[in-house]
């Protein structure tokens, strides 16, 4: 069999990723949440050798027209996925082995390494000077988030137009009233939360309400028995420190390889 060809079908092994997500949890995550949640926007496509899926790209369509691709697997057996990668603009999130091979088929491109953190459960980090002003937002106020998001200038602000709390959980920090800070889970799995979205208004960065916010879904994550995991920059060490502060701790390392997209990660 291990001379066999790899074939490239447009499918997934759920079980076969069920049993991958054990290995490395927050590898995974978004591709068993994207399965279930999102079934009609994303694609995937498997590489297998007979009956054994060697790895597989997720496909998340932008709304600007580009795509983000995960590529998980091996990238020596597993390069006849980059055949099917989408034209650009497009984003690859891939193993640093794999970014040579990944450039080459869609480069130019920017490249920045990213680090893939999980917090366990059962440690809380110690309480912040803001923790009291942050909640779970209620669809009543959708409209609070959307002009909120509407005043921001930067990608993940302005992204909560978009996020509506009466379907999925938000916590936002109040200081006099006003929405100040935002987070939430990106992925809630019983065995794993991805904290997304981390946003503070540029008037209120570096007093801490990142950490607060944060906490509030790590806290609501406990009490679901799930640790939560999340991906940050390897430059953006403000970030690093305060994910750090919080008890997160780095478990990978891939590659953010931007090829006409022109997004940050």
């Amino acid at each position: 069999m291990s001379g066999a060809p790899v074939e490239i079908r447009p499918t997934i092994d759920r079980t076969w990723l069920e049993s991958a997500a054990r290995e490395e949890p927050l590898l995974h995550a978004y591709a068993l949440w994207d399965l279930d949640q999102h079934p009609g926007r994303v694609r995937f496509f498997s590489a297998l050798r007979g009956s054994t899926t060697l790895g597989y790209l997720l496909l998340w369509p932008l709304g600007d027209g580009g795509t983000i691709v995960h590529w998980l697997g091996d990238p020596e057996s597993t390069s006849g996925l980059l055949g099917v990668l989408p034209p650009r603009p497009l984003v690859i999130l891939c193993s640093e082995a794999g970014a040579p091979l990944a450039e080459r088929a869609r480069g130019p491109a920017t490249v920045r390494p990213v680090l893939a953190e999980v917090a366990p459960v059962g440690s809380p980090p110690p309480v912040g000077p803001h923790d009291e002003m942050v909640r779970r937002l209620t669809g009543d106020e959708r409209t609070i988030v959307r002009e909120f998001a509407g005043r921001q200038t930067e990608r993940i602000g302005a992204a909560y137009s978009g996020i509506d709390p009466a379907m999925e959980p938000v916590w936002g920090g109040f200081e006099g009233g006003r929405l100040v800070a935002l987070a939430r889970p990106a992925v809630r799995l019983p065995h794993l939360w991805v904290v997304g979205g981390v946003y503070v208004d540029p008037d209120h960065r570096n007093q801490g309400w990142g950490r607060s916010v944060v906490r509030a879904v790590m806290g609501e994550a406990a009490r679901a028995g799930a640790p939560c995991g999340l991906f940050v920059r390897e430059d953006g060490a403000p970030a690093r420190a305060m994910y750090a502060g919080l008890g997160y701790r780095p478990v990978g390392r891939r590659l953010w390889i931007d090829a006409g997209c022109g997004r940050d990660p």
